[in-house]
């Protein structure tokens, strides 16, 4: 009865101050509260740019909006600089507001404060929370989530970070002890460190978001009925996995969702957000699909179930179908209307100093220009990725059913500009790529130099941008926005950006596979990936090798490329046969087709007298092509200085010699950066390049 009471009690003190408000056509008051963000530091013409001014113009006339924020304040009452204390903790009383918005925490997290005050810090916060509910005024109450503090801050690097995720943590569970609403300011923000100069404080540009996301909590307008970018006509969806549409709306308006005859509906959650979830179904279609309120609907008329593959990397997976070996051919003979196309093109890619209006396009939200879902005729699939057609084409035959394939590969992105802030901010290597961008030693000199020259307008334009080259832009911009979307598995083709630093290669490889595992809650998630090819250049065989060794990350597979390089081409044009290959690793390993699936990978080495046996996985029928003698084989000694060694074939097993070494030990196959290397098993395909010299 208590507690129905006060329900009752809470229901009329806001209808009465509703009625109020109408009677007197008084406005709205916003109260601000907060630190060095909500005043707005750092900011040109912060009285018209901080986040409250820039609130009030969304807000309009009905409502007034009061900045109450005080650089350097903190939320602990034994803090260094307590926002009780403040004349603007008095000022936000004064002001009779309506509405609290309370952003503190940053400077709580610094080592004067947190080690010795954090068990503080959830009563202090509940206490002013009271405090302000209980003004005469009665105003609603809302509390932030802290906007980012980047890792190029020194409190990052002072060791802060933990602090920093505690005090996020208990920032909700106040929330729900106190009733509160949570705005979470942290995303989209963390996606945007071009907004954030000094690694703490958002510009002009950054502040508009957290006006934008205070503005949509306050008033509930979340823009109405939005679906994810990669929903659309001819979409396809991942057979038998339990089925998640999502999106966001006004809140608490209701989304009615038909599809495939079965009609469900839910509410937008106060943050604008809903899901409605569908039984997995087998393969099949085209099925409608229908998305409605009250006020909006979307109808998508063709969606198929089947297999959805993410095709990623860097420009030989970009590589168009129109500019591959044999393609007149493909785009006559090899159309598959059971093959469906999804296809994020990077807009900007340029040999010259970006202009204004390329800069504009280099942040998370606008650098993909999204083709939508296309069936693969010729006038879409010429401009599509040839590797990740090729791949999808095969399944599609082998298995009958549809294939949806989505490519956001970007032409000489390095493997870092894919991974996440969170996860690089998680190693100090990588967090060091992250504070120091410009011609950093450990990005290789020829993507360094690239991105310096594309961004030498950036000062001079005002505008902030982000170079694609640099870690984690290409995570936020073509990861995040799918990264919700059921998918299948990932096929991979990237490296030639990072052929200089191989050793911080392997380990960003491994950090970007669990990384997005993570993402796309999906543990296992199964990921294929192409070694690279042969071309002159320094350091590719090592890194083919290196790349060998990654098989050990479970749920994996390697296509070899070797034997289709170029010896002075980066682009090497047989892009059929690398996508063929990939097809048939997918099609054994996670479809269960019997079918010959890898060339032979060195097991193990035993040394007989002078002679070195070595023994393959995958090595059935082993020969060499046109059966003449292995090329691109080495062998050594202790000393590791290697020889053209002879070879020969017994039953699977190669062995290898020289009269130069007595006491064989080592080994280097295919490891030429240009190699013509020619051990194949009997299914024709190609020896990994391999050596047990570098273990």
């Amino acid at each position: 009865m208590k507690n129905s009471s006060n329900n009752c009690r809470i229901i009329l003190m806001t209808l009465m101050l509703c009625f109020s408000l109408l009677l007197n056509s008084q406005t709205i008051k916003v109260a601000c509260v907060g630190d060095s963000v909500t005043y707005g530091a750092g900011i040109e013409d912060r009285e018209e740019n901080a986040y409250p001014q820039q609130l009030q113009e969304r807000l309009g006339a009905n409502y007034e909006v009061g900045n109450f924020g005080f650089s350097g304040a903190t939320l602990l009452k034994n803090g260094h600089k307590p926002y009780w204390k403040t004349a603007e903790f008095k000022q936000s009383q004064d002001f009779a507001p309506n509405i609290v918005i309370i952003h503190l925490g940053l400077n709580d997290q610094g080592n004067n404060n947190w080690p010795d005050h954090h068990a503080e810090f959830e009563q202090d916060y509940l206490e002013m929370i009271a405090l302000y509910k209980n003004l005469p005024s009665k105003p609603e109450v809302l509390i932030c989530k802290m906007t980012p503090t980047f890792s190029g801050h020194h409190w990052f690097e002072e060791g802060m970070r933990e602090s920093f995720k505690e005090i996020q943590t208990t920032i909700k569970g106040i929330a729900e002890k106190a009733e509160v609403q949570v705005v979470d300011l942290h995303e989209p923000l963390y996606r945007f460190p071009e907004y954030f100069p000094d690694n703490l404080h958002p510009t002009k540009e950054g502040a508009a978001i957290i006006a934008q996301k205070v503005f949509s909590a306050i008033t509930g307008n979340y823009g109405g009925l939005k679906l994810p970018v990669i929903y659309g006509e001819n979409m396809v969806l991942q057979r038998n996995e339990p089925m998640s549409f999502n999106g966001t709306a006004n809140t608490d308006e209701t989304i009615t969702v038909r599809f495939n005859n079965v009609t469900k509906t839910t509410k937008a959650d106060v943050h604008g957000k809903w899901q409605v979830n569908f039984p997995p179904m087998p393969a099949g279609g085209p099925f409608a699909l229908k998305f409605a309120t009250a006020k909006t609907s979307v109808e998508i008329k063709s969606v198929n179930i089947g297999e959805v593959w993410l095709a990623s990397g860097q420009s030989n997976m970009d590589f168009k179908v129109r500019d591959m070996d044999n393609a007149a051919t493909v785009l006559k003979d090899s159309l598959n209307p059971q093959v469906f196309l999804f296809s994020m093109d990077g807009k900007v890619l340029s040999e010259k100093p970006y202009t204004e209006a390329e800069l504009k396009d280099c942040n998370a939200n606008a650098y993909f220009k999204n083709s939508g879902w296309t069936a693969s005729t010729t006038k879409n699939l010429d401009n599509f990725s040839a590797v990740a057609y090729a791949f999808a084409y095969r399944l599609q035959k082998k298995l009958g059913i549809p294939v949806g394939i989505i490519c956001n590969a970007v032409g000489g992105a390095p493997i870092q500009s894919w991974i996440s802030r969170e996860a690089m901010e998680q190693h100090p290597e990588t967090v060091n790529l992250l504070n120091d961008t410009h011609l950093h030693p450990k990005v290789d000199t020829w993507v360094a130099e690239r991105a310096a020259l594309n961004m030498k307008g950036d000062s001079k334009s005002g505008i902030r941008a982000r170079h694609p080259y640099h870690p984690t832009m290409l995570f936020d911009a073509g990861i995040m926005p799918i990264r919700d979307y059921r998918i299948k598995g990932v096929i991979w083709y990237q490296g030639e950006s990072n052929t200089e630093h191989v050793k911080l290669h392997s380990k960003l490889l491994k950090l970007l596979v669990d990384d997005w595992r993570n993402h796309f809650k999906t543990p296992e998630l199964t990921f294929y990936y192409v070694q690279l090819s042969s071309i002159n250049r320094p350091n590719w065989g090592l890194f083919r090798d290196s790349q060998r060794r990654l098989l050990e990350i479970p749920n994996t597979g390697m296509a070899v490329s070797l034997d289709v390089g170029h010896a002075s081409d980066v682009h090497p044009k047989q892009k059929w046969v690398v996508g063929e290959r990939l097809s048939r690793i997918a099609l054994h390993n996670t479809y269960d087709v019997e079918i010959p699936f890898s060339g032979p990978l060195l097991d193990y080495i035993n040394v007989n007298k002078n002679r070195l046996e070595i023994h393959f996985k995958h090595g059935q029928g082993l020969k060499t092509l046109e059966n003449t003698c292995v090329n691109d084989i080495y062998i050594a000694g202790p000393d590791k200085k290697f020889v053209p060694a002879q070879t020969k074939i017994v039953n699977d097993i190669l062995q290898a010699w020289s009269p130069e070494i007595e006491n064989p030990r080592f080994v280097n196959y295919g490891y030429t950066s240009f190699s013509e290397g020619n051990l194949v098993n009997s299914a024709g395909l190609p020896a990994s390049t391999f050596s047990n010299s570098t273990n």
